[in-house]
């Protein structure tokens, strides 16, 4: 997916998702994860990182955060300095190479080792998590960093949430007529509609997990066990290679997840997932044959 929007570039989550037969929030599930992975799309371009805006909006920067010195405006500096004092006080973290860390970037921002930091929330959050514990409708204006400009959007909300310290607004867009995930410091004004929706949220992870879920059982290599530690799996053997239990209510999230794990990974359970990971494999060969 990555170097198809990369050869198509502009393009969108949605035109990835409709090119590789995808639901678009499973496409953006799938994509978001990637963002500052850098990507090897040839030779002469080695050192891509793949962002994705907010919006849905798919764009490339060369090594954006890595492959080069990393230049931090002074906030950035602060707030990695801020961090990593917070981390010499955790246990085990008191070693000398983050000390000295911290020691160098407290001599380039000019400052002592007594820094206090306050951070504030987004100028509209209140009224943001409000009319959405109220399932309120609101108009806003909400500036897109992809394409540089602001747009009024009407939205449904369904969540307001908190990830890596940054605010996000998710919604049904009726500019869009589809689920959208908004940066709220980036929503320049709020306009309640005084309108309640009774919308189902479609949810904001690639599965879910439930009693009624069906189990899929893979063998994994073990040096994949980074891959799998992040999902609600139960490990059946750990040993050379790891045998799991994963319970799965979406078959893209299992395809997409197979393709990651590579050939050396097999699903072992007989029945509807058995030939889940040929099948996909077989598609993608396919697909990529005519295109």
């Amino acid at each position: 997916m990555i170097l198809w929007a990369h050869e198509h570039q502009p393009v969108a989550v949605a035109e990835v998702a409709a090119q590789f037969g995808l639901d678009a929030d499973d496409a953006y599930s799938e994509l978001y994860p990637l963002q500052g992975i850098e990507v090897s799309v040839n030779d002469e371009f080695h050192n891509l990182g793949v962002v994705i805006e907010d919006d849905g909006e798919i764009f490339f920067d060369r090594s954006p955060l890595f492959g080069r010195p990393r230049r931090l405006e002074r906030g950035e500096a602060l707030g990695l300095l801020a961090t990593a004092n917070a981390a010499l006080r955790l246990p085990g973290t008191d070693i000398d190479s983050l000390k000295t860390a911290v020691s160098k970037l407290e001599d380039a921002l000019g400052i002592g080792s007594n820094l206090a930091v306050e951070i504030t929330d987004p100028q509209h959050l209140d009224v943001i998590r409000r009319a959405t514990r109220d399932l309120e409708g609101m108009r806003i204006e909400y500036y897109a960093q992809w394409t540089d400009e602001v747009s009024i959007r009407t939205v449904e909300p369904y969540e307001t949430i908190n990830i890596a310290g940054d605010w996000y607004l998710r919604a049904h867009c009726q500019l869009r007529d589809d689920h959208r995930t908004f940066r709220i410091d980036r929503i320049e004004t709020v306009e309640l509609t005084g309108e309640t929706h009774s919308r189902t949220d479609p949810g904001n992870e690639p599965f879910t997990v439930g009693d009624e879920a069906p189990v899929a059982r893979i063998e994994v290599p073990a040096n994949a066990r980074w891959m799998i530690e992040p999902l609600p799996v139960e490990i059946i053997e750990d040993a050379e290679r790891l045998v799991i239990d994963l319970p799965v209510s979406s078959t893209v999230f299992l395809e997409s997840l197979m393709l990651r794990l590579g050939p050396e990974a097999r699903i072992v359970s007989d029945g509807s997932f058995k030939d889940v990971a040929s099948g996909v494999a077989e598609r993608l060969l396919l697909r990529y044959k005519k295109s």
